[in-house]
C-alpha cells in the first residue's frame, strides 16, 4: 500500500513538472512571436499581429497568462487606440511577472506618451532610461526597443551625438542584425544624424552603405528611397543641381506608385529654389500647399509660405511676395484656433472620464455593501450601527471629496485664465507693428525703390516669423531676443532713415541659457525709436544692456532724445499702455513672492535733463532650471 501511494505521489510531482516546462514553453513562444514582429514591425505586414492574437487566444493558458495583455495592448498601439493601452496595462498590475513582461510592460506604458515627431519631455526621458537599465540588468532580450526610443528622443533634443551613440547600442542590442531590413534602417539613421553633425566625409560613406543594404532587400520602395538621400546628400555639399535630378526622380517614383505626400513636394521645391528655378519652386510649393488641403494634412504650412514669399520676391514680384506673407498669417491664427479647440475638447472628455470612473467606483461600493447587508441579516444591530457610521462616513467623505474637486477646479481655471490674458497682451502688441511695417513696403514699393522694398522685406519676413513663432513660448533665450531685437530696429533705422545709432551689449552673461519672456523689451525700444528721435536736431543713440545682479537680469533701455517732454507730447497714453501691459506681463509670469520683477522709468535722467532711461529686473532664469 505504501509502495502504491509512493508511486501515486511520483505521478503528481512528475505531471506538475511536465506542465511548468509546457508553460515555460509557451511563454518563450510569445516572446518569440513578440520579438519577431516588434523587431521588424516598420518591414512586414502588420495585420499578421492580428491573426496571431487570434490564434493564441484559443489556448486557455494565454487568456490567463500575462501575455495576453501585452498582445492586446501593442495591438492597441498598432490601431493608434493610445488611450486604451494603459487600459490594458492596467490588469498586469498586482501581478508578479517575470522580468521580459515587466520589460514588455514599461514599453508600451512609455510608448502610449511617446511621440516620434515632437521633442520629449525630462520626464520621459527618465522614464526611458530606467526601463533600459533594467532591461539590460536582466539580460532582456527586448532591450534594444529602448535605445531607439533613446536615439529618437535625443535627435528631437539636437544631441545628435548622443543620439548616434543610441543608434549604435539599438543595432548593437538588435536580434535581427543580419537582416538587410534592419541593417539598411541602421544605416539610414545614421545617414540623418551625420547631415546634422555636418560631418560629409561619414555621410558619403553612410550614402553608400545604404545603397548596398538597400539592394539587398530587393524592396523597391527602399531602393527608390535612396534618391531622396541622395538629394538631401547634394544640398548639405552644395550642389543644387544634382539635388534637384535625384529629387525628381523619387518624387517620380511617388507619383507613379500613387505614394506622394506633403514633404515630397517640400523637399522638390526647396531643392528648385536653392537651384535657382525660381518658376518651377513655386509650382511645387502651390502644388504641396494644395496637396495638404485636398488630404486634410496636419503638416506646418509655414515652411511652404516662407520660401514661397522668398522665390516671389526673386522673381520681383514684390505684391504675390506680400499676400503670401499675409497668408502665412491667416493661416497661423487658424492654426492657433483650432489648437485651442482641440485642448478644449480634451479637457472635456477627459472630466467626463473621470466622471464616469467616480460613478461607476460609487456603483462597485454601493453593491458590495447591499452583498454585505444581506449575508448578515442576524447580526441586525451591528450592521444597522455599521449601516449609520458608514453613511456619516460616506457624506463627510463625499462632501471633502466635493469641496477638493471644487477648490481645484478653480486653481485650474485661474491658472487657465492667467495664461491666456498673458497671451492676450502679448498680441496686443504685435498687429500696431506689422500694420505700419507694412505700411511703409507699400511706400517703398510705390516709390520703386526695389532693392531697398527687398531688403526690407525680407528684414520683415524675418520679424514676422519672430513673432509667429517666438510668441508661442512662454521663454525663450536671451540670444534669440538679441537677435529679434537687432531685426526689429535695423527695420525702424531703414524706416527712419539712419537717423540714430543703436548698441547692444549682454556683458559676460550665456545669452544660450538665460531665458526671457518673448518680445518684453519691443515696446521700449519703439517708443524710444517713435518719440525720442522725432525731429531731433542731432544724431540718436539707443543702448540696450543686459547684466546680472545677484539673482536677477537687469535690462537698461536707455536714450539720448528729447525725454519726457517728448513722451508726453507725443503719445502719452501709448507710452503708459506699454508699460501697463508689460507690468501685468511680469506680474502674471513671476506671480511668487519671492521672485520679484519690476521696472523703474527714469526720463530726463541726462545732465542736460533730455534722454530716457527704462530698467527692468526679473528674476534669473537659465535653461537647466
Amino acid at each position: 500500500m505504501a509502495q502504491l501511494l509512493s508511486c501515486h505521489q511520483s505521478g503528481q510531482q512528475a505531471s506538475k513538472n511536465k506542465t511548468h516546462i509546457e508553460d515555460n514553453s509557451l511563454d518563450l513562444t510569445y516572446q518569440d512571436t513578440l520579438l519577431k514582429f516588434l523587431a521588424l514591425q516598420d518591414f512586414r505586414d502588420q495585420s499578421i499581429i492580428a491573426k496571431k492574437i487570434a490564434e493564441f487566444a484559443q489556448d486557455k493558458y494565454f487568456n490567463n497568462s500575462g501575455y495576453n495583455w501585452i498582445f492586446l495592448a501593442y495591438n492597441y498601439l498598432l490601431d493608434d487606440k493610445i488611450d486604451s493601452i494603459e487600459i490594458a496595462l492596467k490588469n498586469l498590475d498586482g501581478r508578479k511577472l517575470s522580468p521580459d513582461l515587466l520589460v514588455l510592460k514599461d514599453y508600451f506604458k512609455i510608448r502610449a506618451n511617446f511621440s516620434f515627431n515632437d521633442v520629449t519631455t525630462i520626464g520621459i526621458m527618465e522614464q526611458i532610461i530606467d526601463a533600459k537599465e533594467y532591461a539590460l540588468e536582466n539580460k532582456s532580450r527586448f532591450s534594444f526597443l529602448f535605445f531607439n526610443l533613446l536615439a529618437n528622443a535625443n535627435y528631437r533634443r539636437a544631441d545628435y551625438n548622443q543620439a548616434l551613440k543610441d543608434n549604435e547600442s539599438w543595432y548593437h542590442y538588435h536580434p535581427n542584425r543580419s537582416d538587410a531590413h534592419v541593417a539598411q534602417a541602421y544605416q539610414e539613421i545614421k545617414f540623418m544624424q551625420y547631415i546634422e553633425l555636418h560631418d560629409f566625409e561619414k555621410l558619403k560613406a553612410t550614402l553608400d552603405s545604404c545603397k548596398y543594404y538597400a539592394n539587398k532587400t530587393a524592396d523597391s520602395a527602399i531602393i527608390m528611397r535612396m534618391y531622396n538621400l541622395q538629394a538631401q546628400y547634394f544640398f548639405s555639399i552644395g550642389n543644387s543641381r544634382k539635388a534637384v535630378e535625384a529629387s525628381q526622380k523619387y518624387f517620380n517614383y511617388l507619383s507613379s506608385s500613387k505614394a506622394l505626400n506633403a514633404y515630397a513636394y517640400a523637399n522638390l521645391a526647396k531643392n528648385f529654389l536653392n537651384n535657382h528655378q525660381v518658376d518651377s519652386a513655386i509650382y511645387y510649393f502651390n502644388a504641396g500647399l494644395q496637396f495638404i488641403k485636398t488630404h486634410k494634412g496636419k503638416q506646418n504650412k509655414l515652411f511652404y509660405y516662407q520660401n514661397l514669399q522668398v522665390a516671389h520676391a526673386l522673381k520681383g514680384d514684390y505684391e504675390r511676395a506680400y499676400f503670401t506673407l499675409d497668408s502665412a498669417y491667416q493661416d497661423y491664427k487658424n492654426s492657433t484656433k483650432s489648437i485651442e479647440n482641440e485642448r478644449i475638447n480634451e479637457i472635456n472628455t477627459r472630466y467626463e472620464t473621470e466622471k464616469k470612473d467616480q460613478a461607476i467606483k460609487l456603483l462597485k461600493t454601493t453593491n458590495a455593501f447591499n452583498h454585505k447587508i444581506m449575508v448578515q441579516q442576524r447580526w441586525i444591530f451591528v450592521i444597522l450601527f455599521a449601516l449609520i457610521f458608514s453613511i456619516a462616513f460616506f457624506i463627510y467623505y463625499r462632501n471633502k471629496q466635493k469641496l477638493l474637486k471644487n477648490i481645484n477646479q478653480r486653481i485650474i481655471a485661474e491658472n487657465r485664465q492667467l495664461i491666456l490674458e498673458q497671451k492676450t497682451r502679448q498680441n496686443q502688441l504685435n498687429p500696431h507693428f506689422i500694420y505700419n511695417a507694412i505700411a511703409n513696403l507699400q511706400g517703398l514699393i510705390s516709390s520703386e525703390q526695389k532693392a531697398k522694398a527687398n531688403q526690407y522685406l525680407i528684414l520683415l519676413s524675418r520679424q514676422i516669423r519672430d513673432i509667429l513663432e517666438l510668441n508661442r513660448e512662454e521663454y525663450i533665450s536671451l540670444d534669440q531676443e538679441i537677435k529679434s531685437l537687432k531685426n526689429y530696429i535695423l527695420l525702424q533705422q531703414m524706416r527712419y532713415q539712419d537717423v540714430f545709432d543703436f548698441e547692444i551689449e549682454s556683458g559676460n552673461l550665456d545669452v544660450d541659457d538665460v531665458m526671457i519672456p518673448p518680445m518684453l523689451i519691443q515696446p521700449f525700444v519703439e517708443n524710444a525709436i517713435e518719440h525720442a528721435f522725432k525731429n531731433l536736431n542731432y544724431r540718436g543713440q539707443l543702448q540696450i544692456l543686459f547684466n546680472q545682479e545677484a539673482d536677477q537680469l537687469h535690462i537698461v533701455i536707455s536714450d539720448n532724445g528729447w525725454g519726457m517732454q517728448s513722451y508726453q507730447k507725443n503719445n502719452a497714453h501709448k507710452t503708459s499702455l506699454s508699460q501697463v501691459i508689460t507690468k501685468e506681463r511680469l506680474e502674471l509670469l513671476f506671480n511668487d513672492p519671492q521672485q520679484k520683477a519690476r521696472i523703474e522709468i527714469k526720463p530726463n535722467y541726462r545732465e542736460d535733463k533730455s534722454g530716457y532711461r527704462v530698467e527692468i529686473y526679473i528674476p534669473l532664469v537659465l535653461y537647466f532650471n
